[in-house]
């Protein structure tokens, strides 16, 4: 793809990073999306405040139509004339476009009416990548004006920093740096494994999500028991489909790594996103929402529902992993943000900390005994609510476990545990759940992760790997999640 500037921007660097003003900022919000998107743009990173211009992001594709890469919007808000609060807090914006890059995004980063704050980012990356103050923030101003006499500008047009962010560039040192001697001796192939677990825990959701789906509300005996992906069943899914387990999973998702916070009205409104317009689905459309979600998005508040929300915890524990005590407190927000039921919430802090110790390279041997370790360390309640949530004989096999009917809230979650616990590897345990039928989306959704996450990703048969749908976006999502938890904390 050629690097071509759109209209009211230019490249800081050719077909990577591209800058330019607000897309809502002329009118025209439209044409200037399409332009960027057209210029191969699929990472935005806005610099405005919240209110500051017209928001555009609910304006964005879930991705983009020729090579289907998730196109993604992330705020790191700076106010008009200001720079960020801190060195870590400027270091952080630019990891995340230090990310965008790495995976193959083309990154457009815009701010609004004050453009110094975006020639401030802009040279401090420069900074980063080695160049001289001088040079960073002349070439970063140069950049800017370079876009504004795409826009009719005159080229004459004074410098668009103030003096703090000038000094902003001239001062900036990297907080990681100091930690490079630590990097150096990193163990390379610990990551490797820890990436493994990720990758597993995100495809091992679809897959199961999408066999259980061709199951679901089915009662066993009363279908041909299934060995792959055959798509069909309640919803007529293509094979590889899945359904509103992994794809609420992916909206909060995308609403912690784009606000680094558990912000209920973010994750409420992307929700309510792919219920109206499929974002974040295998098919373009939503499928499997609930009769309790969907009231629950209509009232703005919980409602008494089933078990749904228990799986996004795993996404919490993905995003949070190097910090325990945010996994439980963010799984049980997260949960609540659509049931109301407190059991739900005790399952959902329950996966959490099965996926904290899978993540934290427990064997199975060892699963049960390491969550209960982070459970006790890290988790605001009792205990006793994990015996209760997983049962009181965690060991059980799994063939002497009630059908899992989407009315008790434990249920898929204890069949999904034993079957872990059970013996055998990936392929079978996933199939023998989901050939139980019932509530088979969510039971396989719940094993697929844990199981991913607990034996990596070359666990899942690579004919399901292959054939899960948009399989190259739940990697990128897996690699997502993995550099938020690795990222240093202020």
């Amino acid at each position: 793809m050629e690097s071509v500037s759109p209209p009211r921007s230019a490249w800081l660097e050719p077909g990577r990073l591209l800058l330019g003003d607000h897309p809502a900022a002329a009118g025209g919000v439209e044409a200037r999306i399409a332009a960027l998107l057209d210029a191969g743009i699929s990472y935005f990173i806005d610099l405005t405040r919240a209110g500051e211009c017209a928001p555009y992001d609910h304006r964005l594709p879930t991705s983009r139509a020729d090579d289907g890469r998730y196109v993604i919007y992330v705020r790191r808000a700076i106010g008009r004339g200001e720079v960020p609060a801190t060195s870590v807090a400027m270091a952080e914006t630019l990891d995340y476009v230090g990310r965008a890059l790495e995976v193959g995004h083309r990154v457009y980063l815009h701010a609004g009416d004050d453009a110094g704050r975006l020639v401030a980012v802009a040279g401090c990356w420069l900074r980063r990548q080695g160049e001289a103050s001088d040079a960073a923030l002349e070439r970063a101003r140069r950049a800017w004006i370079a876009a504004c006499v795409a826009a009719g500008a005159d080229e004459a047009m004074g410098e668009p920093e103030n003096e703090a962010q000038r000094r902003c560039v001239e001062t900036w040192s990297d907080p990681g740096a100091a930690d490079e001697a630590a990097v150096d001796v990193l163990d390379l192939a610990l990551v490797g494994r820890l990436r493994s677990r990720y990758h597993g825990g995100v495809i091992g959701l679809a897959c199961g999500d999408a066999l259980g789906a061709s199951t679901q509300y089915r009662r066993p005996g009363s279908f041909a028991p299934i060995t792959g992906f055959v798509g069909g069943g309640h919803w007529q899914l293509p094979p590889g489909a899945w359904t509103d387990d992994t794809s609420m999973s992916l909206c909060l998702a995308e609403s912690l790594l784009s606000t680094d916070a558990f912000e209920e009205d973010d994750q409420r409104a992307r929700y309510r996103r792919w219920q109206r317009h499929g974002e974040c689905s295998s098919t373009g459309h939503c499928v499997g929402i609930t009769a309790a979600v969907a009231a629950s998005l209509q009232r703005s508040a919980p409602v008494e529902g089933g078990p749904e929300a228990i799986v996004r915890a795993g996404i919490v524990a993905l995003f949070a992993a190097s910090d325990p005590s945010r996994v439980f407190a963010g799984s049980a927000a997260a949960a609540a943000v659509t049931d109301a039921s407190i059991p739900v919430r005790h399952a959902a802090i329950a996966h959490a900390a099965l996926m904290l110790a899978a993540l934290h390279g427990a064997r199975r041997e060892t699963l049960l005994a390491t969550a209960r370790e982070f459970w006790i360390e890290h988790a605001a309640a009792p205990p006793g609510i994990l015996d209760v949530v997983l049962g009181p004989d965690a060991r059980p096999a799994p063939s002497a476990l009630p059908f899992p009917s989407g009315v008790d809230p434990f249920a898929a979650l204890r069949l999904a545990t034993a079957t872990v616990l059970s013996g055998g590897g990936f392929r079978d345990g996933l199939l023998a759940i989901v050939n139980r039928g019932g509530d088979a989306d969510l039971a396989g959704a719940l094993y697929g992760q844990l199981a991913g996450a607990l034996w990596g990703i070359e666990a899942i048969p690579a004919a399901w790997r292959g054939a899960i749908r948009r399989a190259a976006a739940l990697r990128e999502m897996a690699d997502r999640l993995l550099a938020a938890a690795l990222a240093p904390k202020s």
